[in-house]
């Protein structure tokens, strides 16, 4: 029957994920159920095949299961939908990225943060906005593209895959919160500091600024592996090494940036973490400079700490998943 798990594997990707379960196991029963009435006895691989054939390929098998009065975009464009999306939405970003580069470094044009900012933020709305009326129309006329004209196989659905679904809500959020740290670090380095009143004196961060390069390489790795885990939509031993490396790598940035706030306030004669928490009533006597420090150098550490345990705690999971699904792909002993 493992062809038939493919197949419920290959359906469940585009089912809603509230109702999947149950829609898996109702069509596991239907098409289970079925090659009993044919077969009566073990079906073998070409009669399950044919079976599979009947029932229709997993996209237009999961369509069924959509209602289309409830979507802007019906299941049958969905995944295509979702594809161009992605594509059109990396262009515009991509080519808007270009032509700025090409005015300031080639035409000379002076740099303005601002601007690019409103312009990258503006460009997603806009681009989604358009492909959603192009497919809007699409569907109006009942217009379905035909990506392969070649009848559908069983035998190409890809193998099982083992491992739990990632959170996708949690990924998104991180991965959106990461660009905008990564945008701000990226074309505002200047405005990354403190200021002691309003309208009063703003202190630039010296020690974010010698780091600049490294935060800039943590962020970019750490999103472009939320984005392969967005894709794949399942945890890996591969990805879990991945996670497991980048956190290591966020640790070892994190740290330079602790040490470096340390030996800063240290040149102004100010201890340890602990002896900092002490010393708070010189600090604002030597000025609002150390204290925004020490405050960096706090939220660094507690960074830190968070980024610490979540490493360790995925290295537990990387262990329990090696333990239940084997390496590769078979289930090592529990029980000696």
């Amino acid at each position: 029957m493992n062809l038939i798990d493919r197949y419920l594997q290959e359906v469940g990707r585009h089912l809603p994920r509230k109702k999947r379960q149950d829609i898996l196991v109702e069509l596991r029963s239907s098409l289970v159920d079925t090659l009993e009435d044919r077969v009566g006895g073990e079906p073998s691989e070409e009669e399950i095949s044919q079976v599979l054939k009947e029932f229709g390929p997993p996209k237009e098998v999961a369509a069924r299961y959509h209602p289309e009065g409830q979507y802007l975009i019906g299941p049958a464009y969905y995944p295509l939908f979702r594809l161009v999306v992605m594509i059109a939405v990396a262009a515009a970003l991509g080519g808007q990225l270009l032509a700025w580069s090409v005015a300031v470094f080639l035409a000379g044009d002076p740099f303005q943060p601002l601007e690019v900012l409103a312009g990258l933020i503006n460009t997603v709305p806009i681009t989604f906005g358009y492909v959603v009326l192009v497919f809007l129309v699409l569907q109006r006329f009942d217009v379905q593209p035909e990506l392969d004209d070649q009848p559908w196989d069983p035998g190409t659905l890809p193998q099982l895959e083992k491992g739990e679904e990632v959170k996708r809500g949690d990924l998104i959020a991180g991965l959106v919160f990461s660009i905008l740290i990564l945008v701000f670090v990226a074309f505002f380095p200047q405005w990354i500091g403190f200021i002691d009143s309003v309208g009063g004196t703003f202190y630039t961060n010296p020690v974010i600024q010698r780091y600049l390069g490294w935060i800039i390489a943590s962020l970019l790795v750490s999103a472009a592996l939320d984005v392969y885990l967005l894709w794949k939509g399942r945890w890996q031993l591969g990805t879990r090494i991945a996670k497991i490396a980048v956190n290591l790598f966020s640790i070892a940035v994190l740290g330079l940036l602790y040490q470096g706030h340390t030996q800063w306030l240290s040149q102004r004669d100010m201890g340890g973490f602990l002896m900092v928490i002490e010393q708070i009533p010189q600090m604002v006597e030597q000025g609002w400079e150390v204290l925004g420090m020490a405050a960096f150098q706090l939220a660094f550490l507690v960074v830190l700490i968070i980024t610490g345990v979540e490493t360790l705690i995925l290295i537990y999971r990387l262990i329990r998943f090696q333990l239940e699904e084997g390496y590769p792909g078979e289930k090592l002993p529990l029980n000696g």
